[in-house]
């Protein structure tokens, strides 16, 4: 196979499934300040599997409702437009980062539940440092190691060259994966966030991961999510073999106002929330 270049890989990306339908009509939905719950009420009643995954996620013990919520126009209620925004979209990516990816040793389900702790992580320090939108955070964890589904099928002959710079030179994957294919993984991310026509804030996030003092216009955004990533990685949660030469940025506590006490806290809480979940076996009711 020939060298890998930028424009094999925007044709990649070209190839990345969109986004369902109803998720793309609950995004603009939940973007319109003016627009009501039943208009999303009725986006559900148009996908039947949708609506049923999120009764299922609704009805986690993490939610804490002490009755059962048997209606999606009940869990609009419940939860707010925001919050079923964010679980809309983590029932539709299921599939798609719950397969295994070998080029970064990750076994199925693994980038998964990595993606779901990144995901609960970055809530987490939202709502700590009092940031504008916790949900965004949220969307923006979950989906931040997108890219590596693309890299995995698209440079897998240069993975174990990839490896053997990490390794040898003790430098963070995307910084070997820069090296070898002259892009990253985030990078990659980044342009199917754009692709799907999702917020700057989150292709700014995505893109910008790994090295957060980068971003521009959604700064803290950024640092959150590399807060989680790496909060993730210390768990041990979905570690591949990226996960092992994870870079954490000096300026992150800085940047985010917090100390190293908070992030034990928020270490603390993740690992309970997590454990939370699996508990429940929320990946299986996705499936059932």
């Amino acid at each position: 196979m020939g060298k890998i270049t930028l424009i094999k890989l925007v044709g990649k990306v070209r190839e990345m499934p969109p986004l369902p339908q109803s998720i793309t009509q609950i995004l603009e939905i939940t973007k319109d300040d003016s627009s009501s719950s039943r208009e999303l009420a009725d986006v559900f009643e148009k996908d039947p599997t949708l609506a049923v995954n999120i009764l299922k996620l609704a009805n986690l013990p993490s939610y804490g409702f002490s009755s059962r919520i048997s209606t999606i126009s009940h869990a609009i209620v419940c939860l707010g437009l925001e919050t079923i925004k964010s679980i809309a979209l983590t029932s539709s990516t299921h599939e798609m980062l719950n397969k295994e990816i070998p080029a970064y040793s990750l076994g199925e389900g693994m980038l998964w539940q990595h993606s779901i702790s990144c995901a609960t992580c970055a809530k987490i320090i939202a709502q700590r440092i009092g940031y504008k939108d916790n949900e965004e955070a949220y969307i923006a964890g979950l989906l931040l190691d997108i890219g590596k589904i693309i890299l995995s099928g698209f440079a897998e002959d240069e993975f174990k060259q990839i490896s053997e710079i990490a390794e040898k030179d003790k430098v963070p994957f995307n910084i070997a994966e820069q090296q070898v294919l002259g892009f990253d993984h985030p990078q990659v991310g980044g342009r199917v966030i754009k692709k799907w026509n999702l917020p700057s804030a989150l292709v700014e996030a995505v893109l910008y991961h790994h090295q957060p003092d980068k971003a521009e216009a959604h700064k803290t955004l950024a640092y959150i999510v590399h807060l989680a990533d790496a909060i993730s990685c210390m768990l041990g949660i979905g570690l591949g073999s990226d996960g092992l030469m994870y870079a954490f940025e000096e300026h992150t506590l800085d940047a985010l106002g917090l100390s190293n006490e908070d992030v034990e806290s928020i270490m603390s809480e993740l690992a309970d929330k997590v454990g939370e979940e699996d508990d429940e076996d929320e990946v299986e009711q996705f499936s059932s």
